[in-house]
């Protein structure tokens, strides 16, 4: 569950958790941030199980290990030195990758059927959700694979061990971002307040989150004033203000609403009504989840993740154009940029910015043109006449092949 902080990421959230045990399924509700879920569960029997995620304790636990590694195989003052678990505070970028590596282990559990992840709030998810990936790239473009397998066998136990050590933060990573990206595995919701802003910002989060490869199941939006209908205060002196005052703010809830039907054509919308109280107990929070009914993060109203498509559009051979286009679906046209560096290209929008590797006949091409119009960054390539192979010859433009992207 993302969205803008107080839309009711943590109502919706314990809701779907609740409806997917009563359900029977077996369920973990766990949240990002190290709060604990279980103050909206209440007491009772057939609730989920809650993990409350100490993101400093994982950092601190995966560190020894990482610094055991790094003495393993060294004489005494021979191997890197490394500051003791204790010393370590405070380092984001090592708590969002172990806390994200710990929710995979809980999904990868055999006794768990589903993982409800409380997200943080909305500027804080759009940098945990582009950790992987950017974590990933940069090591691998500050120490490359290829170098490592050659410090690895050369020698130098200090380098080896080293290597080892990177190479178990890459495959985290690596796995962390596989699941995120799988939508079969995972999908997001997007959590929204009944007001303009919070609308507004819902966009962002969403179009930000599927730019860095997670699908969106939908948009909730929490905490629509319902209908008095004939439940109004009055009196022998007329219509209680709090009338007044009730039907403005549904006026005005509704308007986000219908603004949140015009800003996200085609996205699911579900609307949760207000509670006289906060939602608190299995009972009331199925009734909300009864209100958001089934996601399904490849049914209708979902945004699938951002992912390049790559065709021969026309000619052959050194005439060839190719046309690399990237879905960047409600998004400000402003916002996008687009370069190319070595083997990828850079694309920016919403004022993220992901890198994609190319797909390897475009590696052999240069940029001859881009353009963004209707939610797609289309660039065309042809080919560079002193790489290009001269017995390569085009596919056929009825086949397109999927692009990738190491963020």
């Amino acid at each position: 569950m993302v969205g803008p902080g107080g839309a009711g990421k943590s109502t919706v959230a314990a809701a779907l958790a609740t409806r997917l045990r009563r359900r029977g399924a077996r369920v973990v509700l766990t949240c990002l941030d190290g709060r604990d879920p279980a103050t909206l569960l209440g007491s009772g029997a057939d609730l989920p199980e809650v993990v409350r995620l100490d993101a400093a304790g994982l950092v601190e636990e995966r560190y020894r290990t990482l610094a055991a590694l790094a003495a393993g195989g060294h004489d005494h003052g021979a191997g890197p030195s490394l500051p003791d678990a204790e010393e370590l505070t405070g380092v984001p970028v090592a708590e969002t990758v172990a806390a994200l590596a710990e929710v995979v282990r809980l999904a990868e559990r055999d006794d768990v059927d589903h993982v409800v992840v409380d997200g943080p709030s909305a500027g804080e998810w759009v940098d945990v959700v582009a950790t992987p990936a950017s974590v990933a790239g940069y090591l691998d473009r500050i120490w490359p694979q290829h170098a490592r397998v050659v410090a690895a066998t050369g020698g130098d136990l200090r380098a080896a061990v080293l290597v080892q050590v990177v190479d178990r933060i890459v495959e985290t990573v690596t796995r962390i971002g596989a699941v995120l990206g799988d939508a079969d595995r995972t999908d997001a919701v997007v959590v929204a307040g009944p007001r303009g802003r919070s609308i507004e910002r819902a966009r962002d989060v969403l179009s930000l989150t599927v730019f860095h490869g997670v699908a969106v199941s939908g948009v909730v939006i929490d905490g629509v004033q319902p209908d008095l209908g004939g439940a109004v205060p009055t009196s022998v002196l007329g219509t209680h203000p709090a009338v007044y005052w009730a039907e403005r703010r549904r006026a005005e809830h509704l308007a986000a609403v219908r603004d949140a039907e015009r800003f996200l054509p085609g996205v699911r919308l579900d609307v949760v009504t207000e509670q006289p109280g906060e939602p608190v107990g299995s009972t009331a929070l199925a009734a909300v989840a009864d209100e958001i009914g089934d996601a399904d993060p490849c049914g209708p109203g979902s945004v699938p993740a951002l992912t390049p498509q790559v065709e021969h559009e026309s000619g052959t051979g050194l005439d060839s154009v190719y046309v690399m286009r990237v879905p960047l679906p409600y998004v400000d046209a402003s916002t996008v940029a687009v370069g190319r560096v070595e083997d990828d290209m850079i694309v920016s929008a919403q004022g993220a910015r992901r890198r994609l590797r190319l797909a390897s006949v475009l590696r052999r091409c240069t940029v001859v043109g881009a353009a963004f119009d209707e939610g797609v960054l289309t660039v065309r390539f042809t080919p560079d006449a002193a790489v290009w192979p001269e017995n390569l010859t085009a596919p056929p433009p009825s086949a397109p092949t999927p692009g990738t992207g190491n963020g």
